[in-house]
């Protein structure tokens, strides 16, 4: 991982997890879940017969599969998965990425090569890995600034007069 001044710099290939997991359009939805369970992963990319992006399926997809009874019943993934456009190249920028994440509203987003292909992925929780070192570099640059105060000048003490 890039050290605290290269992060404003850094790449999505330096963030992203690779090589993706990735399951076929006739995968079941069973299949999918199970994999993604095992793996603690909250999405796997969908790819074609050629190994190209076809879709995502994520934990929402799931939860809107069980909520639709459509496990154990061998429905592919391709009848659920998201159709997106959303995604990443490997030498863009991480804050461009982590833009578009925010702007989309999406947790997952996958990294493709110009041919299409899958190569990895990038989510929220390989973001926050980011933050952390960034958040410690700001809070130390604070302790380290002093402070200014504001400080009441003294008024000159008065002369006793004769009376």
């Amino acid at each position: 991982m890039p050290k605290t001044a290269e992060h404003l710099s850094a790449k999505v290939k330096d963030f992203m997890e690779a090589p993706p997991i990735v399951v076929s359009e006739e995968t079941t939805i069973d299949e999918a879940a199970s994999t993604m369970w095992e793996k603690r992963i909250g999405s796997v990319i969908v790819v074609d017969k050629e190994g190209k992006m076809a879709g995502i399926i994520t934990a929402s997809d799931i939860i809107f599969a069980v909520t639709k009874s459509l496990v154990g019943r061998q429905v592919p993934v391709s009848s659920i998965m998201s159709k997106t456009s959303i995604m990443a190249i490997p030498n863009e920028s991480v804050l461009t990425a982590v833009e578009r994440m925010m702007k989309e509203n999406v947790r997952h987003l996958p990294v493709i090569e110009k041919n299409g292909t899958p190569v990895g992925i990038i989510s929220t929780k390989d973001v926050m890995g980011m933050s952390e070192p960034l958040l410690k570099f700001v809070f130390r640059s604070k302790k380290t600034t002093p402070k200014k105060t504001a400080t009441k000048k003294k008024a000159a003490p008065k002369k006793a007069t004769k009376a």
